[in-house]
């Protein structure tokens, strides 16, 4: 789906800006520039001079830099100087050895450059001395950097209606990034006026202006004083909606994704948010969402929304492979309009060797809060450590995605009536149950990335009860209540390096623990929960009439934790050493069974692969772990 194109109004584009006549702060620079550098077109620094005989009669023997010269800065130099003096280095040419009239030019072009960028770095009064250079130049620009300029003053003035929040005004100057006392930076002070630009149009005032601002510098006293003057314009209500590109579609959809109404304030978030969610829906293929804004005429202002309708089927087909259940394929159908409805029908099958599924469900447009609704059928039959299990269910549910403090919010609240036959194989006899299960699964990821995150959170809590089909007197022993929890930890460590750490927990309450759904009880093992197992292979063994196993079947209980260090050799590869441990189990275990090993990790822009060789400690043999998915 095509990526959001928001149009509203930039920070950083097309804002006006009225900035003092630089002729002061030109002067001084030319100034200091020619007095440290004392050059010339007539005449060679004295420097340069010292050099000229080595130049013109070049010893064949002695050591040469592969570059013409590079920059020494002192002990105790700004961390943020050498990256930069490194890049001016690098704009100098090569050249021929006893070209030494280029030499001096291109010199004279790296002091100059290098002074304009000191100066950038609060540094008005360097000094650059050239000396013969070494294996790694064929000269040294020594830099004594002098005083670096301070902040000494901060005037913030804001004109028009924003005069009138007091208290918005005094946020604004305490979240300012450049207090008095710190260093002058040009990168912090062209930021700091953009952030404070921004932080006025997000809200009520989308047409403000920095309509003058000033960084003065006093070379003698090393001292900067900084000026910014904001007009805010008038104060913006949001207006009628006007929508555009509707072909298929009633207006009402498009009015279903808003979180507003008309007379509320400006909000720029507000505005993005509802574009995002008209963008993430199957209706559209594009959404621009703008504000009509007239300084004239700013309340209200119309809300412009322009759309492209995203066409109405679409079929994809994903295959794949993992060493839990072997080579998957999966189909799924998608038409966005049903009954003359903005509904959505979606419905697909998938195989594997341990599960085939067929399901078809119907989405309904989300509401104004972005909850989604949708109801739908499966059926399923799966067949897994000689269990053999089929399925068939019916479902509505109420999914919702927020976001709140960093934090993004995933919440999914279920009703299924499901009847469910379970049989080992090769035996004939077949337990089957129907059930209503009331489910709600809440999950909070904390991370600084989705598919590949390094750092932060992930927890995941399940509730859930049922009952059985059966009488009154019947109802206490045919009901259950299930629980069920997850977090992960992303830790970082040293540069590339991260530990990561999991843990799993899940307990069902029940009379009788073979009425209850097996989506409801527990199995582990394999690839994502404890590596050196097969797939779903710890839980609770049923035997035969001759006392030998023949099926593992979920379980009442779960508790699993894991350890992980990943080594990032670079950007795309690792190395990661683990430990698993935990068990499936209607009472406590003696022993828990343990798997530990060695992997390898690749990046994808969809996460990271994982090829991971691990041994079980209660099998006492090794196993590999492995899955890839490819989506058409």
């Amino acid at each position: 789906m095509p990526a959001v194109q928001p149009v509203l109004p930039s920070p950083s584009a097309a804002v006006p800006e009225q900035l003092p006549p630089p002729t002061l702060p030109t002067l001084l620079r030319a100034a200091a520039s020619a007095a440290l550098l004392g050059l010339t077109a007539a005449a060679p620094t004295p420097a340069f001079a010292q050099l000229l005989p080595r130049l013109q009669l070049p010893d064949a023997n002695a050591p040469q830099g592969p570059a013409i010269a590079r920059f020494a800065l002192p002990d105790g130099a700004p961390a943020t100087l050498a990256p930069l003096m490194e890049r001016v280095a690098d704009t100098a040419r090569q050249r021929d050895s006893s070209d030494i009239d280029d030499d001096e030019r291109q010199l004279r072009r790296l002091r100059d450059r290098a002074l304009e960028v000191l100066a950038t770095e609060g540094f008005f009064e360097p000094e650059i001395r050239v000396t013969e250079g070494d294996q790694r130049a064929r000269y040294v620009l020594q830099v004594t950097l002098g005083p670096r300029a301070m902040i000494t003053r901060v005037e913030l003035d804001f004109r028009g209606a924003i005069s009138a929040q007091p208290q918005r005004l005094e946020s604004l100057r305490a979240a300012w990034e450049l207090q008095s006392g710190q260093p002058f930076r040009d990168a912090q002070w062209s930021t700091a006026k953009t952030r404070l630009l921004s932080s006025v149009q997000d809200r009520d005032f989308p047409t403000a202006t920095i309509v003058e601002s000033a960084a003065e510098v006093d070379v003698e006293t090393a001292s900067v004083r900084l000026l910014v003057v904001v007009d805010s314009g008038p104060a913006f209500t949001l207006g009628p909606l006007q929508v555009s590109g509707l072909e298929r579609y009633e207006r009402s959809l498009v009015q279903r994704f808003v979180d507003f109404e008309q007379g509320d304030r400006y909000d720029r978030t507000k505005l993005l948010d509802f574009q995002r969610r008209l963008q993430a829906g199957p209706f559209f293929s594009s959404v621009e969402v703008e504000v009509q804004l007239d300084r004239d005429q700013p309340d209200p202002a119309p809300v412009l929304v322009r759309v492209r309708e995203a066409p109405s089927k679409r079929v994809s087909v994903g295959i794949g492979y993992s060493t839990n259940v072997g080579a998957r394929t999966e189909a799924v159908y998608r038409q966005v309009g049903l009954f003359g409805r903005p509904y959505t029908l979606q419905t697909g099958l998938g195989l594997d060797k341990t599960r085939q599924i067929g399901f078809a469900d119907v989405l309904l447009p989300p509401k104004p809060n972005g909850a989604r609704d949708s109801f739908g059928i499966l059926g399923e039959h799966t067949e897994i450590e000689n269990l053999i299990t089929r399925r068939y269910a019916a479902a509505v549910a109420r999914e919702y995605t927020f976001a709140r403090d960093e934090a993004v919010f995933d919440t999914r609240l279920s009703l299924t009536a499901q009847r469910e036959s379970q049989r080992i194989d090769l035996e004939p006899d077949e337990d089957v149950n129907t059930t209503l299960t009331l489910a709600y699964q809440w999950t909070r990821r904390r991370v600084d990335s989705i598919t590949n995150p390094r750092s932060g959170t992930v927890l995941t809590l399940r509730g859930a009860g049922g009952i059985g089909r059966a009488g009154i007197g019947e109802l206490l022993e045919k009901s259950f209540a299930h629980g069920y929890g997850r977090y992960v930890l992303y830790i970082p460590a040293f540069a590339r390096d991260q530990i990561i750490l999991r843990g799993e927990a899940g307990h069902v309450i029940a009379d009788d623990i073979n009425f209850v759904p097996t989506d409801y009880r527990f199995r582990t093992g394999g690839a994502g929960s404890i590596r050196g197992y097969q797939y779903e292979s710890l839980g609770t063994p049923e035997f035969d009439e001759n006392g030998r196993q023949a099926a593992i079947v979920p379980a009442r209980s779960l508790l699993v934790g894991s350890a992980e260090y990943v080594r990032w050799f670079n950007d795309t590869w690792g190395l990661a050493a683990f430990y698993d441990i935990g068990d499936a189990f209607d009472k406590r275990p003696n022993e828990l069974a343990a798997g530990y090993g060695l992997g390898m990790r690749y990046r994808t822009i969809a996460g990271p692969l994982a090829l991971d060789a691990a041994y079980g400690d209660r099998d006492r043999r090794w196993r590999v772990h492995f899955s890839i998915a490819i989506s058409f």
